[in-house]
């Protein structure tokens, strides 16, 4: 369940009114076997966050928050990564 804003910056209280849910699809293990019975993991980043912040899923490590440079900067540096 959501409590949360994504972001480690940020942690604001969970409101559905407000912000993006992400949803990925859970890694499977070296078998091709889900590695939980569901095997989708949900995330939320609060309207204030979700203007410059996005979030991505990299096999191996888990979710990321990265910086949404078109809209934050007006560039494409590298970004930043927080792992959740």
């Amino acid at each position: 369940m959501i409590s949360e804003c994504a972001n480690p910056d940020c942690r604001t209280e969970f409101d559905w009114h407000q912000g993006r849910y992400f949803r990925f699809h859970a890694v499977h293990n070296e078998e091709g076997q889900l590695c939980n019975t569901h095997g989708v993991v949900h995330f939320w980043l609060c309207g204030r966050c979700s203007q410059t912040h996005s979030l991505g899923y990299v096999e191996g490590c888990g979710a990321i928050v990265t910086l949404r440079f078109e809209r934050a900067f007006g560039n494409h540096n590298e970004p930043a990564i927080h792992t959740i």
